[in-house]
């Protein structure tokens, strides 16, 4: 996959997002390599799943339509499980670390600097606090061309990154691109150092598996240590940094294809207009 990651990093865009965030990599990552003893085993009933999305797609095609039901069911049953062991409240969802989806991030750079910041579509947020604090360790994008496309997910893990850095907040936080075959993993670390991992469903299910799970518990422990907290810290992140996820609105069909998905640019319209409505004095815990 080495091949890849220099594919991502030759783009001009992958370069102004680095430099325009001052980014440097580094090869930490490289150390925690999963081996046999921290890696996750598949659930049985994502195996029978996933076993039978085999059955019945097409051998000659890695991007089947069907692929993103891989991407879904991994997210949620991961989380699901972990909260089930843990014994958090089922009945209060918003109170627990949990996705949202059809997300976009909206910053004075994205308003100023198309180039930099380009508009997309984050498909999933795991938020494990406020939104309002920016509070979650994890977006995942879907993409046909994840590896053509691992800028656009790095530039919005930086988004993300600054404003909680700006803010004196623990800044780590982890990123997915896939197309369901191929899974681009980007890290970001407090000091700006970032690192990119790629793997291929077909030979590193259980890699894969084991990234998520990983990045699934810091979250459920960085909630652990919120749980006391009476009110939010004043100023809040979005206050200091005027940057906010916003959700977008649903597309027009149920088609996954990007080409039928909402314009970006429509989109990114239609949020912008709502926000000037926006009251940041109340508000829910978690989107």
């Amino acid at each position: 996959m080495i091949e890849d990651c220099a594919m991502i990093k030759a783009t001009k865009e992958y370069q102004g997002v680095v430099e325009a965030f001052g980014l440097s990599p580094t090869r930490w990552w490289d150390k925690r390599q999963l081996n046999a003893r921290n890696t996750w085993n598949i659930p049985d009933h994502l195996v029978c799943l996933w076993d039978d999305l085999e059955l019945v797609t097409a051998r000659d095609s890695s991007t089947h339509p069907l692929f993103p039901m891989r991407i879904e069911s991994l997210l949620l049953a991961l989380l699901a499980d972990k909260i089930k062991k843990e014994s958090l409240d089922p009945h209060g969802p918003l109170n627990s670390p949990h996705w949202s989806f059809r997300k976009r991030i909206f910053t004075l750079g994205i308003e100023n600097d198309k180039g930099i910041a380009p508009e997309n579509i984050i498909d999933y947020v795991l938020w494990y606090g406020h939104c309002w604090e920016l509070e979650t360790n994890m977006i995942v994008m879907k993409s046909k061309s994840p590896v053509l496309r691992g800028w656009t997910l790095l530039q919005n893990m930086a988004s993300i990154h600054h404003a909680r850095k700006l803010a004196e907040r623990d800044a780590v936080i982890y990123g997915v691109i896939t197309d369901g075959s191929k899974w681009v993993f980007i890290q970001l670390t407090n000091k700006s150092r970032y690192t990119i991992r790629i793997f291929s469903w077909d030979d590193e299910q259980r890699q894969i598996i084991g990234q998520v799970q990983d990045i699934i518990d810091q979250a459920v422990a960085r909630h652990r240590k919120i749980l006391s907290r009476s009110s939010l810290p004043t100023p809040t992140v979005h206050q200091i940094s005027e940057c906010q996820i916003r959700e977008l609105p649903a597309p027009f069909d149920s088609s996954d294809d990007e080409s039928s998905r909402v314009t970006e640019q429509n989109a990114y319209h239609t949020a912008t207009v709502e926000e000037r409505g926006y009251n940041t004095d109340i508000g829910p815990w978690v989107w």
